[in-house]
């Protein structure tokens, strides 16, 4: 038994994403991880990801900063650890591995770094899996509330979220989704959740339905024809074929609430499939979140001002 799960059993720590990640390691691979933890004063739950890595050092992301803890780990490591995230059921996680990730529950995403097998140009398989990458969900949203208020106070329209990589963009929506869900003014709230990051039991009480491991633009597609979304939820707009499917959203009754990866309004303007849901009229705001000295922030504007 874990480290960390026998502290649970025996009282000593609530059970945290964080905690469950570290229950899928090597005891040896945990020990140094609470080690490193330790010997630096820093909690557990400012990890943010963890990466075992077959050919570099394995390392944390605490508080946005890249930080080693040990050395690479062994072959053997990485095989095991995969199997344990996949439950011991390899071959049943085959669609998600070539997708290059393996969700777990509480909204824990694991990457999948190896070498691609293909047969007929599409990818059926990874081989020699050389890096797992454990994606942690933050915990609660600090600005959650004031982002609500403000998106409120602009009207409730068609919101587009933008941040870098890990600053934040999928903690603030899962937050939204409750705080639209819920109250004397919930909204019924779908979530196309690709790539299943929200966890269904953090919504209870919430009129919030999550269609968990459907292809984006299916999701989408569900959730504004048979759903009968008020507010839609699309973490990480990625190709056309998603921006195509969220255009059916426009006269349709429905707000769009979507993120994509950029560190500006500008940035995510770069991609032809955020411009042309943008200039479609699809969103009404732009958020910025960003984040300095370990500290989250954003910012909240009308498209109209962003765009003069």
């Amino acid at each position: 038994m874990s480290v960390v799960l026998r502290w649970i059993k025996n009282g000593n720590m609530e059970f945290s994403a964080a905690r469950r990640v570290l229950s899928f390691l090597s005891g040896g691979t945990e020990k140094k991880i609470l080690e490193y933890l330790t010997g630096a004063n820093t909690p557990l739950e400012a990890v943010s990801e963890i990466r075992l890595r077959l050919h570099g050092p394995s390392a944390l992301v605490v508080s946005g900063k890249n930080v080693s803890f040990g050395p690479p780990v062994s072959q053997e490591e990485i095989r095991d650890t995969f199997k344990r995230i996949c439950g011991g059921a390899v071959f049943a996680h085959r669609d998600d591995t070539c997708r290059g990730f393996v969700s777990l529950e509480g909204g824990i995403r694991v990457g999948v770094c190896g070498e691609a097998k293909y047969e007929r140009g599409s990818v059926v398989g990874v081989a020699e899996i050389s890096s797992l990458v454990f994606r942690i969900p933050g915990g609660a949203c600090s600005f959650a509330g004031e982002l609500y208020k403000s998106w409120c106070s602009l009207g409730s329209g068609g919101m587009l979220i933008c941040s870098a990589a890990g600053e934040g963009k999928t903690t603030a929506i899962r937050a939204l989704a409750r705080l639209i869900g819920s109250g004397m003014l919930a909204r019924r709230v779908v979530v196309a959740d690709e790539r299943c990051e929200f966890d269904p039991s953090y919504y209870g009480g919430s009129h919030v339905d999550i269609l968990r491991g459907y292809k984006r633009s299916l999701g989408v597609d569900i959730a504004i024809r048979t759903l009968s979304a008020e507010v839609l939820i699309v973490d990480e707009i990625s190709s056309c074929e998603d921006s195509l499917a969220m255009l059916s959203a426009i006269g349709a009754g429905v707000t769009v609430i979507a993120t994509s990866h950029g560190r500006s309004f500008r940035d995510v303007m770069k991609r032809g499939y955020v411009r042309e849901l943008v200039e479609a009229g699809l969103f009404e705001s732009v958020c910025v979140i960003s984040r300095s000295a370990g500290r989250f922030s954003f910012s909240l504007d009308r498209i109209q001002e962003c765009k003069s």
